[in-house]
């Protein structure tokens, strides 16, 4: 009670604090059964507390309260004593199925090092737990985009959405890049929309292997050239494509990183050519994806606002370039024309 106003004060329910605390321990449980493949042998046929607990030598106390835990979440269900799994658990749980995301999910349980965030936050050293950058990271990439190359047609309505918005539309002879492509949706819908088009899918090998066969799922293999290696070090030429997009990368990088590999991309790209730039941006904070994940888990990397996208393409040498939608950015490349009288070429912005 206040003593000057003699009255109780009204304290906040916790309600953030609680759910935080829930999620705490959930994330223990799931992490557990990952660790213990407890889908697989679910699936496998030991569906019930004792015969998972007899074949895996589990205590069986542990394995039952682990069970229903699970049910809980509903990343389990339960018919009397014996356990099935959901059909989220059946397309993204069993290791043995092309859409596997546990080694992805198991990888991100280390995203802060194990408790190193509040000492890398300290001192600036990065990354920590794993570099997301790296090689090394390819198959975890691709459990991340599962659903992407396992089902691209879920995906080509919002893809061809974003093409309209940046007023790039298929025809004859476009000629496009992807950068770090993943399993590509956006410019495969690109190549679906216009036989005309041409895709080249640069991305490391075990991705564009499956880059490839999203493409040859979504009947368009034969606009498709892929080009295998390390986005640093691969040679992207000289006025070549008319379009090169950056899909959820810029965000791994620091600007000095950024403003390179827009150069990079100016060299490749023909006069009027444009570059489109996607990424989480620090003017829409998502949960699901926080700024520390970036800053943990890459050497530079970090969302960035608007204005600092503009900023480093500038130094790049790109001109008219525009905020679509708080997440795609569109430059372009400035053209160059003869003087009329013979001099030297003056550029067109």
């Amino acid at each position: 009670m206040d003593p000057e106003t003699n009255e109780t004060p009204v304290l906040p329910a916790p309600v953030i604090l609680d759910q935080m605390d829930a999620y705490i321990y959930q994330v223990a449980i799931f992490r557990a059964a990952l660790e213990l493949q407890v889908w697989a042998k679910v699936a496998a046929g030991e569906d019930t507390v004792d015969r998972i607990a007899a074949s895996q030598h589990w205590d069986p106390l542990g394995t039952r309260m682990l069970l229903d835990d699970l049910c809980a979440l509903k990343l389990l269900a339960k018919e009397g004593e014996r356990y099935r799994l959901p059909p989220e658990a059946e397309y993204y749980l069993l290791p043995d199925k092309p859409t596997y995301m546990g080694r992805y999910l198991l990888s991100d349980f280390g995203w802060e090092g194990n408790g190193q965030l509040a000492e890398a936050i300290r001192t600036g050293k990065r990354p920590i737990g794993y570099d997301a950058t790296t090689v090394e990271l390819a198959d975890t990439w691709i459990g991340v985009y599962s659903r992407s190359w396992a089902a691209p047609e879920t995906y080509l309505g919002r893809c061809d959405e974003m093409w309209r918005t940046l007023g790039i539309q298929g025809r004859d002879g476009l000629r496009v890049l992807d950068v770090a492509c993943g399993p590509a949706p956006r410019s495969l819908a690109l190549a679906r929309a216009h036989p005309g088009v041409r895709v080249t899918l640069l991305d490391w090998e075990k991705i564009l292997t499956v880059a490839g066969k999203v493409a040859a799922d979504l009947g368009v293999k034969t606009q498709i050239t892929l080009l295998l290696g390390d986005l640093w070090k691969v040679p992207y030429g000289s006025n070549l494509y008319d379009v090169i997009y950056l899909g959820n990368i810029t965000h791994f990088f620091s600007p000095e990183q950024n403003t390179r590999l827009f150069r990079k991309v100016h060299k490749a790209l023909v006069p009027g050519g444009t570059l489109v730039v996607n990424a989480i941006r620090r003017e829409c904070p998502d949960p699901s994806g926080p700024a520390l994940w970036f800053y943990a888990i890459s050497e530079g990397g970090a969302p960035y606002e608007f204005q600092e996208y503009k900023d480093m393409l500038e130094r790049a040498g790109y001109s008219d370039i525009v905020d679509m939608n708080t997440q795609s950015i569109k430059a372009t490349k400035r053209q160059y024309r003869a003087n009329a009288r013979g001099g030297p070429t003056t550029r067109c912005s």
